[in-house]
């Protein structure tokens, strides 16, 4: 009586099935009893087998591994991998290594050896398959003898609230995390690797005894603007409110250096600290930026039209107490032009031309509302 073949089709879907609930790995050992009572209970037809005996779901995994199967291989004795990335929606892994990563930023091998249920020997299998170049889900710090992990690009497109960039920001005090808190956030027994990585790869920077958390500088510049808003404000006041923009940005750097020393410190974010303390002191103060003259001109605008409404009212003061009559409009314009041009709230002149430029548009609106 001829030998049935075992219909390897049928087998195939049991054992995908199965890998899929194990994220791409089958241990024959552990699932052998699941695939027989499915595959003896499957629709296998009369030209296959219906029953499976241990040596002939060996030896059909194995045919099945050597095949032009590409999805499908046979690891070590016992163990067999359907790739979950090309055989079918890998979003279980997606969604366990998120969980995992959802408040912590580094982790061992064996923590995810346990989350993922993996055997001993099987841990650097699955590691590459996450850390390859078509995938990233992972990314590897060597730290020592060991190894350990932290998010990938691509699993940061898939959860924007896991990842080194998001915890740490997350748990940063106005753009900044000491080191104590820095070792709590990373909680592995590698803190110091760790910590070198972070730097190494541009998350932090070291300020000596904390830490700049570089994906945290928009907060950081916050709390920086606070610090020197006034400062700048007394500056901007001594000059009516209005200095050329690079005089302005100078003087933040000035005020920045004079408190601290992150911009030494941390020379590479340099321009990114600037920007970020610069932009916060604009929406903090109500700056405006101006190109009519060129290079921006920066004001403060309520504080400058205050500024340039009180200077012209005083010229059209003085102007009437000058002169007994004004024939037109352009005679009042023309009278006050001396007092235009002695308009010099910085020592430069094209800031001043910019000054005078406002008070005069100014004093010639007034003219015209209420003397004419």
């Amino acid at each position: 009586m001829a030998v049935l073949p075992v219909d390897e089709e049928a087998l195939q879907e049991i054992c995908e099935d199965i890998a899929r609930d194990n994220y791409g790995f089958l241990y024959i050992a552990e699932h052998r009893d699941t695939i027989k009572h499915q595959y003896e209970n499957a629709n296998t037809g009369r030209l296959n087998t219906s029953s499976l005996s241990r040596s002939e779901l060996r030896e059909t995994l194995d045919e099945l591994a050597t095949e032009s199967y590409a999805d499908f291989e046979k690891i070590r004795d016992g163990v067999y991998y359907f790739d979950p990335f090309t055989q079918y929606n890998d979003q279980r892994i997606k969604d366990e290594l998120t969980r995992i990563f959802s408040n912590r930023i580094v982790v061992t091998g064996e923590t995810l050896r346990e989350r993922f249920s993996l055997a001993l020997d099987d841990l650097d299998f699955f590691v590459d398959q996450l850390t390859a170049e078509n995938r990233q889900y992972l990314r590897r710090i060597a730290a020592g003898k060991q190894d350990y992990y932290t998010v990938g690009p691509r699993l940061k497109e898939h959860a924007d609230d896991v990842g080194l960039e998001s915890k740490l920001s997350a748990d940063a005090s106005r753009g900044k995390i000491s080191h104590r808190d820095l070792e709590t956030v990373i909680n592995i027994s590698a803190t110091t690797d760790v910590i070198r990585f972070l730097e190494r790869e541009g998350y932090i920077v070291d300020l000596g005894g904390e830490y700049l958390v570089k994906s945290a500088l928009d907060e950081y510049g916050r709390s920086v603007a606070e610090e020197i808003k006034s400062d700048i404000e007394s500056e901007l006041a001594a000059s009516e409110h209005v200095m050329r923009e690079s005089e302005f940005r100078q003087l933040v750097e000035n005020y920045i250096r004079e408190r601290y020393t992150v911009l030494s410190e941390a020379r590479d974010v340099k321009p990114d600290i600037l920007d970020a303390v610069t932009d916060s002191l604009v929406d903090r103060i109500g700056l405006e930026m101006d190109m009519r003259r060129g290079e921006n001109i920066v004001v403060v605008e309520d504080e400058f039209n205050r500024a340039v409404e009180n200077r012209a009212r005083r010229i059209l003061d003085d102007v009437e107490a000058n002169y007994d009559t004004f024939g037109q409009p352009s005679v009042y314009v023309e009278r006050a032009q001396g007092h235009f041009e002695e308009l010099e709230p910085t020592t430069d002149g094209e800031v001043n031309g910019y000054f005078q430029s406002a008070v005069e548009d100014q004093y010639e609106a007034l003219v015209r509302e209420e003397k004419f």
